[in-house]
């Protein structure tokens, strides 16, 4: 099997990355793998003779053109099975005027939908409705598919996100109140994520509790907005900004609960990182919520941007060791009960060998 893969994560790029080390494994199982990602200075990497990754230089106009340049090059000079793209708008559109024109069944991998306008819903109604199939990463992005688009069951396939984990062998006890207790949350400071949201909810809860604190790893455009919002609250010297960090492990072995308020998630691979560490999770009623981490007995699931749920649900686990406890071991059983690296590449392949029979 021959596979060419239109991808927009530059970590494919980098030795050792968890995207690198699936795209080998991926490679190795299906043959060979060509991937296309606009990034870096033009180079070619080759990491192993099952893959080759051509990064694509440029402004994102000129990265545009260049992808179809070299998909047209590659296509024209070899014979491909299938195209993969992990965007439903501009690259997404790339993959099916390329498989148009070269027959090659196209599949488009959707991990989201957080980032609409008008343009980019056209767009993605236009890539999906001509895609040969589609993989969602959770059951409610392929119902929001169908109610948005009227794509058929038929077209769409579940396989979620692999989570890669190395879980400790040995977890320290949980500290507890009098000690800061720690709240964590993991992710880019963006809109959609709504740190605002724990913001708010934690600096209620200070006023009552002196003994706690709120951790935020991660980096983005919102981060100078959150720390005004920070530093307004009265409580900057319990919320601490840790930026974007590459090792995120010692964090989630330091807090003793995960907040995740985003409005909108296409899975949550956050979630599933706190689930391999034990924390007890609160979170909003999105991505894998309800599918994976189920309310009071993996975690607690709230309503979208309800303030008054969230410091309900962090009073919760503050005043109450055996929930904190019970959440804890629920959300490493569900984590345990997700396919394996090896099951989900297995499941992807056949997938695609599928695809490729019924061209």
């Amino acid at each position: 099997m021959r596979v060419l893969n239109l991808s927009l994560d530059r970590s494919a790029l980098e030795a050792g990355s968890a995207v690198q080390t699936r795209l080998l494994a991926l490679s190795e199982k299906v043959g060979e793998m060509t991937v296309l990602v606009p990034a870096g200075k033009g180079e070619v990497q080759k990491p192993s003779e099952h893959l080759t990754v051509y990064a694509v230089e440029g402004n994102k106009l000129l990265q545009f053109f260049k992808l179809w340049s070299r998909g047209m090059r590659m296509l024209s000079q070899r014979k491909y099975d299938l195209i993969t793209v992990q965007d439903a708008y501009f690259v997404g559109f790339l993959a099916v005027q390329l498989g148009k024109k070269f027959s090659v069944p196209v599949e488009v991998q959707v991990h989201g939908l957080e980032k609409f306008s008008s343009l980019r819903e056209r767009i993605a109604g236009f890539v999906l409705n001509r895609a040969t199939r589609i993989r969602v990463v959770s059951r409610r992005l392929g119902k929001l598919l169908d109610s948005r688009f009227k794509i058929q069951d038929s077209r769409i396939y579940l396989l979620p996100v692999y989570t890669q984990v190395d879980i400790p062998e040995k977890l320290g006890k949980r500290k507890t109140v009098p000690y800061p207790f720690t709240f964590l949350t993991v992710g880019r400071l963006v809109p959609v994520k709504n740190i605002g949201l724990q913001i708010r909810a934690f600096a209620k809860l200070a006023k009552k509790i002196p003994h706690i604190k709120l951790r935020i790893v991660g980096d983005g455009e919102e981060m100078e907005r959150l720390k005004s919002e920070a530093r307004s609250s009265k409580f900057e010297d319990k919320i601490v900004f840790e930026g974007e960090q590459k090792e995120v492990g010692k964090y989630y072995e330091e807090a003793d609960a995960f907040l995740l308020t985003s409005d909108y998630e296409g899975w949550g691979r956050v979630v599933l990182e706190a689930s391999a560490y034990k924390l007890p999770i609160i979170m909003t009623n999105v991505g894998l919520a309800l599918e994976v981490i189920k309310n009071e007995e993996s975690g607690l699931i709230i309503p979208v941007g309800d303030e008054q749920e969230l410091v309900r649900a962090m009073q919760d686990l503050l005043d109450k060791p055996e929930l904190r406890a019970k959440l804890g071991e629920g959300a490493y059983r569900a984590f345990c009960k997700l396919p394996s690296k090896e099951d989900q590449i297995e499941k992807q392949v056949t997938e695609w060998q599928v695809l490729i029979d019924r061209k």
